[in-house]
């Protein structure tokens, strides 16, 4: 299958020459990053369970955690439109200059793991995602094994499809019960004790 490709950007980019290595507010009130990441991310096949993490996770700006075939994935939306990006293993920058973006989805990242492993009684590891809305160009530095997976957010929903499958299909609905469950964050107000599913 021939994959989706965009000026100024590669999946080879993004893995190096190896390829990839063998992660309740309403709709009407949320920025447009996540409302359009989430519309996104509907196009997912079955296999996977998309939750809205942001009522979870909003003090680490992590905004949706995905279950599927490949793992826990949890992403976070940022804004560069027409900006220049760049990332190495510790910093994403923008324009040149360094932001806080790669640490802050390892933050929330760890905790997600800590949290899901806690629970299930089994370590469990979420991988951090970082999308990037419309960048005009998106380069990488460093050790492509040690980077946090950052992507153009149109292309986000491919590559978690195509991520080599590491749990078994009841270990997928296993880790989706968990982490749709409020009570697992800690996060208990009045209303659902579910998470809502953007898929």
């Amino acid at each position: 299958m021939k994959k989706a490709q965009r000026v100024g950007f590669s999946f080879s980019g993004l893995f190096g020459r190896g390829g990839a290595p063998a992660a309740t507010r309403g709709w009407s009130t949320e920025p447009p990053t996540e409302f359009e990441l989430g519309r996104m991310l509907t196009a997912l096949d079955d296999r996977f369970t998309a939750l809205r993490a942001f009522d979870v996770f909003g003090e680490l700006d992590a905004d949706f955690l995905v279950v599927g075939p490949g793992g826990l994935f949890l992403i976070t939306t940022r804004v560069q439109g027409n900006a220049k990006v760049w990332v190495d293993e510790d910093v994403l920058w923008v324009n040149g200059r360094p932001t806080n973006q790669v640490r802050d989805a390892r933050n929330a990242a760890d905790r997600a793991s800590a949290r899901l492993s806690a629970v299930l009684g089994q370590p469990v590891r979420a991988t951090p995602v970082i999308a990037v809305m419309n960048p005009l160009s998106l380069s990488f530095g460093g050790d492509p094994a040690r980077r946090v997976v950052t992507l153009p957010a149109d292309l986000v929903t491919q590559w978690l499809s195509e991520c080599s499958r590491m749990l078994s299909d009841d270990a997928v609905a296993d880790f989706a019960a968990v982490a749709e469950d409020r009570a697992t964050w800690g996060s208990l107000p009045s209303g659902s004790r579910r998470l809502a599913r953007v898929r």
